[in-house]
């Protein structure tokens, strides 16, 4: 039996709630490493759960030693988030059977793109993969640099942020400053060029480098403004991408799942990669509704063999919407949107699929949650 270990630290990660879902589809025989608080445990796909500390410091001895003690017990082990992997990058060091074992990548010299936007940024130049140009900020840079090397508009990107947090749009050398004094951590911070195009979120899996599965979409709804993140998606495949994300996965050496985000420019023809997330995202267990099921992906490594064969661009008429009902529902509820709430009371497209009536313990932590949001409970 094929069997694996999905670890998340910390219990804000909604993320991770229906990840051993995926796994379960496939076959596998599944155990979580978390807190008791953890999503990772909120559902009913898993089979054993080794218990973990919510406390970092402590939470990184525990699992260190448990993959030591545990080593020949799973055929994979998958950190699901991206404070656990920057958590464990950063501890594990140079030691090379941890580095194996725990991070989603096979070369070792790639490891800066784990949770680190100026990492990816530099990792990108290294490969030749289409980025949008950037700098990375130091006191010592001066504007008339930043004109030089950079058209505005663009982005200022703390190193380590994620679903649109961290990010602040300037539209030109006037407003830097300003936008400057928002920024909170300056650290690594990426000055990167903003394009205009089409928005695709991506959800890949591959394994020692090659690209096993992976839908792409349009974004059709975001919470809040446009960098943060997605409620409705429309799905599909495109054969282009696909040639996009095998050069990545070959040259980064990822080994694991991927949550990234290309624009296209349609006047240029190129994909520029915006991000690069080597975790799990709330999409992924959806995947089941959409051209190519994850789990099907997971077979295949089980079985080592990979077919690595994608289709040319799925026709219009095969594309899929997809929601998210929890994300979707706390948007309506944010932004007074009837239409969407007339969406999920209708079951428009189906939307009824998407909420979790088939895990009774996973419906009610999702109710709970907009229970609390509605009424504005704290946790």
């Amino acid at each position: 039996m094929y069997k694996v270990l999905l670890v998340s630290v910390g219990h804000f990660f909604d993320s991770t709630a229906e990840i051993p879902s995926i796994f379960k589809r496939a076959g596998c025989t599944v155990d979580i490493f978390c807190s008791e608080k953890s999503w990772l445990k909120s559902n009913k796909f898993h089979d054993n759960w080794i218990e973990a500390s919510e406390e970092e410091e402590s939470f990184k001895y525990e699992l260190a030693d448990y993959v030591k003690k545990n080593s020949d017990k799973y055929n994979w082990i998958l950190l699901l988030d991206e404070f656990t992997l920057k958590l464990m990058n950063n501890f594990i060091g140079d030691d090379p059977f941890l580095f194996e074992k725990l991070l989603p990548i096979t070369k070792i010299e790639n490891r800066e793109v784990l949770s680190s936007k100026i990492g990816m940024s530099k990792a990108c130049s290294r490969y030749n993969i289409t980025t949008p140009r950037f700098i990375n900020y130091t006191e010592d840079i001066n504007l008339d640099y930043i004109a030089e090397n950079l058209h505005f508009p663009i982005l200022l990107k703390e190193d380590f942020s994620f679903s649109g947090l961290g990010i602040q749009y300037c539209a030109n050398i006037n407003e830097f400053q300003s936008c400057l004094d928002k920024v909170l951590n300056r650290k690594n911070l990426v000055l990167q060029e903003f394009i205009e195009g089409e928005d695709i979120g991506v959800e890949a899996l591959f394994y020692e480098g090659q690209l096993v599965s992976y839908n792409c979409a349009t974004i059709l709804s975001y919470m809040g403004g446009k960098f943060s993140f997605t409620t409705r998606r429309t799905y599909y495949q495109d054969a282009a991408l696909a040639k996009e994300l095998k050069k990545l996965g070959e040259s980064f050496g990822i080994s694991g799942f991927g949550s990234i985000q290309y624009i296209y420019h349609k006047e240029r023809n190129l994909f520029y990669l915006i991000e690069t997330d080597l975790r799990s995202n709330s999409w992924m267990p959806y995947s089941k509704f959409m051209k190519k099921d994850m789990s099907e992906g997971i077979k295949q490594i089980m079985s080592g063999k990979i077919i690595g064969d994608f289709p040319e661009t799925t026709p219009l008429k095969e594309r899929i919407e997809i929601a998210i009902f929890d994300r979707d529902i706390r948007r309506c509820m944010k932004n007074k949107d009837l239409k969407g709430f007339l969406r999920w009371a209708v079951n428009y497209k189906g939307y009824w699929k998407f909420i979790p009536f088939y895990d009774t313990k996973l419906f009610n932590r999702i109710f709970t949650k907009l229970y609390k949001d509605l009424f504005k409970i704290k946790y």
